[in-house]
């Protein structure tokens, strides 16, 4: 008797930046191109331009997150997010569960953050456990964790050992173990497992251009890195070059407005680029935040780099990344509060300057990440099988 296909509910939820929908986008289409069922979840404001396809897509009413310290939820229009409002989201969520039935639920980042989402989250996995036949429970995560407190981060490991199978990272611990930035993951260490680094195929060589590109990610933050490009700009520095400027789709449109009265011969603003990873092949260096899903595309294509981590908040995982990249010379830090057009200017100068050579890492990830979620899968529901038959 042939198994039936393994069904997955991925739960996407992103509240400020986009790299975790980026990531998660990668891993699903390449889990949903093995032939497994996969519904992805997204309470998210919704991002155009990154596809779940051939997933199937469900959408919850979206959040966002107040500000850029994270101090609580507002809807997309900014507008208060309710206890009635959290209540029908949560019964929306599980009424999806019980419609689809999966036999494999994945939470990304959550429970090592998105604390903010436990009002449908903690249902959640309580629904899951009560199930005559409970669903496999998986967190997926990325390399490097934001520091947290010691109280929080025991919250964490009870939750992981009390109501979770497997813990999926995507990352290498060849370049950097998960108990580096959280390490108490020792005490879940047999629920581990790496799946390597989550990023598009790598792209053919291509000559370098008299190219820089500018980005921020989704442009909710980091507007800026593109105002200390355009300040460079003006000055004249590097006027034999085309200058591209991304602001990203979340930046808010008068920013999006005054960013581009500085479009010029040499300096193009645009929201999104038409083939980013392309543009990045072709640059003769790329100034950025250090998120994710960035920094891989770094590593793809062995662009010259600068970065300006992250840090609002004492947010460290974007400096820890960084740090790492910076002292194997692939790239060059600075600050956000040292930024200016002058120090840009340097760092620019000292990027290329050095020798850029992708570190030898596991970069196939999303790949990687298919296969486990497809057999963990195919193991759990054989696994219900056979106990069903006993």
């Amino acid at each position: 008797m042939t198994s039936p296909t393994p069904r997955v509910l991925f739960y996407v939820q992103y509240l400020l930046g986009i790299g975790h929908v980026r990531r998660s986008s990668l891993v699903i289409q390449a889990l949903a191109n093995t032939g497994v069922q996969v519904d992805v979840i997204f309470g998210g404001v919704p991002v155009p331009h990154i596809s779940f396809a051939p997933a199937t897509l469900h959408y919850l009413d979206p959040v966002k997150s107040a500000d850029n310290g994270f101090s609580g939820l507002v809807k997309a229009d900014g507008s208060e997010f309710t206890d009635a409002d959290k209540h029908n989201r949560s019964q929306a969520l599980l009424n999806l569960c019980e419609q689809l039935q999966p036999d494999v639920i994945v939470t990304e980042t959550y429970p090592f953050g998105r604390r903010q989402m436990r009002f449908e989250l903690t249902p959640l996995l309580k629904w899951a456990h009560s199930q005559t036949v409970p669903p496999l429970i998986v967190s997926s995560i990325r390399d490097i964790l934001q520091a947290r407190s010691p109280k929080r981060e025991d919250e964490c490991i009870q939750l992981i050992q009390q109501q979770y199978d497997n813990v999926l990272i995507h990352g290498d611990p060849a370049f950097t173990p998960l108990e580096k930035s959280f390490a108490k993951a020792t005490q879940i260490y047999d629920q581990l497992t790496y799946s390597g680094y989550v990023c598009p195929a790598k792209p053919p060589a291509k000559n370098r251009e008299n190219l820089i590109v500018v980005s921020i990610g989704g442009g909710a933050v980091g507007k800026e890195i593109i105002q200390a490009a355009q300040q460079l700009h003006a000055s004249g520095y590097a006027a034999d070059c085309q200058w591209l400027l991304i602001t990203g789709p979340n930046m808010a449109p008068e920013d999006k407005d005054a960013m581009s009265a500085y479009n010029s011969d040499n300096l193009q603003v645009v929201e999104l680029a038409d083939d980013f990873i392309d543009s990045l092949s072709r640059a003769r260096v790329s100034i950025s935040m250090a998120g994710y899903n960035t920094v891989m595309d770094l590593l793809q294509t062995e662009t010259p780099a600068v970065v300006v981590p992250f840090e609002a908040d004492s947010e460290t995982e974007q400096l820890a990344r960084s740090r790492l990249l910076e002292a194997k010379g692939l790239l060059t830090i600075v600050r956000e509060h040292t930024l200016t057009a002058d120090t840009l200017k340097h760092a620019i100068e000292w990027s290329l300057q050095q020798q850029q050579q992708r570190p030898p890492i596991n970069m196939q990830g999303s790949e990687h990440s298919a296969n486990l979620l497809r057999q963990w899968a195919e193991q759990h529901v054989q696994s219900c099988q056979e106990e069903a038959n006993t």
